[in-house]
């Protein structure tokens, strides 16, 4: 089971909002609060958010807006993970919290997709002086 997390988790890692996210332990979050729960739960993968609640994934974790990965699933109609987290104990209250912004959290977010952007950009035009210095 711990390599299948590990392999979900870079699953996860290869987004764009947890890139720099490096997942010492399941419930690492990215700048918004998202842990791989809510990504999943966008995705609408049940037998990936199984293995993540089993695995001790924090099932009230609030993230972007305040939402928790129930509102995540329920916001994007996979009801099949909605019915399993509400079975696992989510908290059917969150389904109605209001969303909240957090501009803070959200300049952070930023700034690591920025980081992330620059990163790409430095290998692309290492990668271009390479194959400028190969063709003379």
């Amino acid at each position: 089971m711990k390599v299948q997390i590990q392999e979900l988790l870079e699953k996860v890692q290869s987004t764009a909002d947890f890139g720099s996210v490096p997942f010492h332990s399941i419930n690492d979050t990215n700048a918004l609060g998202d842990n791989a729960l809510h990504c999943i739960c966008a995705w609408g993968d049940l037998e990936a958010a199984k293995l993540l609640v089993e695995s001790g994934i924090n099932l009230h974790q609030k993230g972007e807006f305040g939402f928790t990965p129930l509102r995540v699933a329920s916001d994007f109609g996979h009801s099949a993970i909605v019915a399993y987290l509400l079975a696992a104990g989510a908290d059917p209250s969150t389904l109605d919290a209001p969303k909240v912004f957090d501009h803070e959290a959200n300049a952070r977010h930023m700034n690591s997709l920025g980081e992330q952007i620059k990163g790409l950009e430095d290998q692309v035009a290492h990668c271009a002086a390479g194959a400028l210095g190969s063709a003379a």
